[in-house]
């Protein structure tokens, strides 16, 4: 469990299943995921098993983020396996809900999970995000997190540009 000022990270309880699914459920909030499309709870719940399935092997993963008890959405490191032009290679990511963005939510979480990740994570050098080019919330936090852009790519299922980023270990 990490905690800033006001957020905390944790592992994922089964409880959080429905503010999972309402978060993958919000079109707004998918717009720049993947085909952008919608996750139905079956779908959500899967993801939910994935990312806890990531946490037993690899010893990292997306934390639920929570804010006065409220699950937020969910910040941390992952394999982008979905990009494997990138691999090797760890990700941070986060995913909010919308009432979260435009609070610095986001650049907060995601500071203590890559300060986490360089100091637990072995061999970590680099830290990666890939964004939607029209993205400009998640550019700006990768701006704020001093990331670097790194050659662009194409993403192999909507073979739309990606724009990816890194920052080294301090």
């Amino acid at each position: 469990m990490l905690r800033t000022d006001r957020l905390t990270l944790r592992r994922w309880r089964p409880d959080d299943a429905g503010a999972l699914a309402a978060l993958n459920a919000d079109p707004e909030v998918m717009r720049y995921i993947g085909t952008g499309a919608t996750l139905d709870r079956g779908l959500s719940d899967a993801l939910l098993e994935r990312i806890e399935r990531e946490w037993d092997e690899r010893g990292f993963g997306l934390w639920a983020v929570e804010e006065d008890g409220a699950v937020l959405g969910f910040c941390g490191l992952s394999v982008p396996a979905f990009l494997p032009q990138v691999l090797p290679a760890v990700e941070v990511g986060w995913r909010l809900r919308r009432d979260a963005w435009g609070r610095g939510v986001a650049t907060e979480a995601a500071r203590v999970a890559l300060a986490w990740g360089w100091e637990h994570v072995p061999d970590l050098r680099e830290v990666l995000s890939i964004v939607h080019p029209a993205n400009a919330r998640s550019l700006a936090v990768c701006e704020r997190l001093g990331m670097q852009p790194r050659a662009d790519r194409v993403h192999p299922v909507t073979r739309e540009r990606v724009r990816v980023l890194a920052v080294a270990r301090p």
